[in-house]
């Protein structure tokens, strides 16, 4: 015992634990979670705390509108109350409303405030500028003034797209067209794919502007391209399967679902906003299988069985391959849907890179016989992995490149074939189907997850590692700790 003792002692001598180590290897304790006892020499006016929460609050509404998850959300606004000086505040986010409490210490009450999120969107651009406030707040040593980041922030949100809409409505139509391919469509259903596409976004801009809540619009555009594209092939347009086209169709409407926060927000620990989008994503899906289901019988009962039957076949889908042509259409996929988005100029060709990357993976995994949820999981990690390494200079946040990547592999096909087993009365079968469709979306989630997880500290590696870098620049990045960025 004595010779254990006198070794351990040398080794501490020799390699010192410093108090910043000890805390980043220990569990953390009950202690290390609790809230400052004190806030300060002084207490914070409550002008200076309404401003500053008023400015997080706004900046979390923004980035949960636009698909981040709660975690990133609760981070960016303990931050940004910390570089203004509020290191005592709590933030609670229950997925529709944000609440945020400063407390002051035992000389002045608390201060609590509340937003309502009330819309869901995907605008790349506003998340991008607000992006860039937040890295003028937090990685500075005198954060920029609040009232100054409250006015860019305004000026932000109510700026102008940096394109017309009609850009990003035939960019969506398009986006159509390139899973279509992806497929196994040829050019023909690529086409009629894209045209639906744009059917399905003008009417759902309609009802949308009218307050029609999203199971219908779900279910109305689930059933445009169900009957076109059966009509058509009962009519002998269309000589490939109309199964193509439905399925990139529905690709379409499962884009527009925040997969990736949904899954974060469960990781993170934040169950009650993972079961608001949970109910979000169901909703959504079951609006699609009314009106595919809907559809097909409607087909049957006016065409006659022989249209009906054309619902009915579904193809097997092509294996992966990485074929230049693949290879093009899943970068164009990429760039399409960041480009339907909003996204800014600068960030297409990443997002084009994004697309082309998981779906080279997804095809290399496929080929050595790994299976389809697995491979699909494993590229999106590699694709998280890749977000995470590059460098934040080229001013485009990470989500924009995972959503844009992982878009192309989501289960149009998959989710397709289980409504029409359903819709032909296989109800045992068409529910394992589903669910296997579901599993193949969360895999995508899950496996952009681990990428960041491993990414992170690769990516802290790799800043300590780069020429020029300060001690101060270590101790602010120390001092920040982990920033969440899906």
């Amino acid at each position: 015992m004595g010779v254990a003792q006198r070794a351990r002692g040398s080794l501490r001598r020799q390699f010192p634990v410093t108090p910043d180590l000890r805390r980043s290897v220990d569990a953390p304790t009950v202690r290390d979670n609790l809230l400052p006892a004190v806030t300060g020499p002084q207490v914070a006016e409550d002008a200076l705390v309404l401003r500053v929460l008023d400015l997080a609050l706004r900046i979390g509404e923004v980035q949960l509108a636009t698909g981040a998850g709660a975690a990133v959300a609760h981070d960016t606004m303990i931050e940004i109350a910390r570089a203004y000086g509020l290191p005592t505040c709590d933030v609670d986010i229950a997925f529709s409303t944000i609440t945020m409490c400063c407390h002051r210490g035992n000389e002045a009450g608390p201060v609590t405030t509340m937003r309502n999120v009330r819309y869901r969107t995907q605008d790349y651009t506003r998340l991008t500028e607000v992006d860039d406030i937040i890295t003028a707040i937090v990685d500075r040593e005198e954060p920029t003034p609040v009232e100054e980041a409250t006015t860019r922030l305004g000026n932000a949100v109510r700026a102008n797209h940096p394109y017309p809409r009609f850009v990003a409505g035939i960019a969506r139509s398009l986006f159509a067209g390139a899973v279509a391919f992806l497929l196994g469509g040829g050019w023909v259903v690529a086409a009629l794919a894209t045209v639906a596409t744009g059917v399905i976004w003008a009417v759902a801009r309609w009802l949308g502007r009218r307050g029609v809540p999203m199971f219908f619009q779900q279910m109305v555009g689930a059933a445009i391209v169900t009957l076109s594209a059966t009509s058509l092939a009962w009519t002998g347009t269309l000589d490939d399967s109309p199964v193509f086209v439905i399925a990139a169709g529905i690709v379409v409407l499962l884009s527009g679902l925040s997969l990736v926060g949904l899954v974060q927000d469960a990781i993170s620990g934040f169950p009650l906003t993972a079961a608001g989008r949970v109910v979000e994503v169901v909703i959504a899906s079951a609006g699609l299988l009314v009106g595919v289901v809907v559809s097909i019988k409607l087909v049957g009962t006016i065409l006659g069985t022989d249209a009906g039957a054309y619902a009915a076949v579904v193809p097997p889908g092509p294996l992966p391959s990485l074929h230049p042509l693949s290879l093009f259409a899943a970068a164009a996929a990429g760039m399409l849907f960041a480009l339907s988005a909003y996204a800014p100029w600068r960030s297409l060709p990443l997002a084009a890179l994004a697309g082309a990357t998981a779906w080279a993976a997804y095809a290399i995994l496929g080929l050595v016989g790994a299976g389809e949820v697995v491979a699909a999981a494993l590229a999106a990690a590699a694709l998280g992995l890749v977000a995470m390494l590059l460098p934040r200079a080229l001013g485009t946040p990470p989500l924009v490149l995972v959503i844009a990547g992982i878009t192309p592999l989501l289960p149009g096909l998959t989710m397709y074939r289980g409504f029409s087993q359903l819709a032909y009365g296989s109800v045992a079968q068409g529910a394992v189907t589903i669910l296997l469709a579901l599993t193949f979306g969360l895999a995508l989630a899950a496996g952009v997850s681990v990428g960041e997880q491993i990414g992170w500290p690769l990516q802290r590696l790799v800043r300590r590692l780069l020429p020029g870098v300060t001690a101060e620049d270590r101790a602010r990045d120390a001092r920040r700790g982990r920033p969440r960025v899906f």
